[in-house]
């Protein structure tokens, strides 16, 4: 009986802790908008985003290259479809051979022979025209 009762005091006081629990404090930074010449001039927005760049991280393990690409305001889409600006997919080549189209911003090319290889990312369209961006570089497979 004793049991009991120690038992039942123990989960109303476990109870009785579960409505203010502390909330993590995140890391939030705060940059300050200055505005120096303010108008009330109308001015028209051509293009709230554009893509501007890409940023690609690779890493070579044995004979696979591990790439990360990185495009700001940019949707991957599956190859098809109509021209639609921020949407798209990547070609990848190696050594000048299209290797395929690829629908994500990781990948890994799996099996390169030993050797340099030039490695290239080109960002297209839905109908595969260009974005005009693209990274080349070079691994070294040992």
């Amino acid at each position: 009986m004793k049991r009991l009762l120690a038992l039942v005091f123990i989960l109303i006081g476990m109870t009785g802790c579960v409505e203010d629990k502390p909330r993590p404090e995140g890391n939030v930074i705060l940059v300050p908008l200055h505005v120096t010449n303010v108008s009330n001039d109308v001015v028209e927005v051509v293009s709230q985003s554009q893509l501007a760049s890409l940023n690609i991280k690779h890493y070579v393990r044995n004979k696979d290259v591990y790439v990360e690409c990185y495009i700001p305001n940019f949707s991957f889409k599956e190859k098809g479809g109509n021209k639609v600006s921020g949407e798209g997919h990547i070609e990848v080549s190696v050594d000048g051979k299209k290797i395929d189209d690829m629908n994500t911003a990781a990948f890994i090319v799996k099996g390169l022979d030993r050797g340099v290889h030039e490695m290239m990312v080109e960002v297209v369209h839905n109908d595969s025209t260009t974005y005009d961006l693209k990274k080349i570089w070079t691994v070294s497979i040992q």
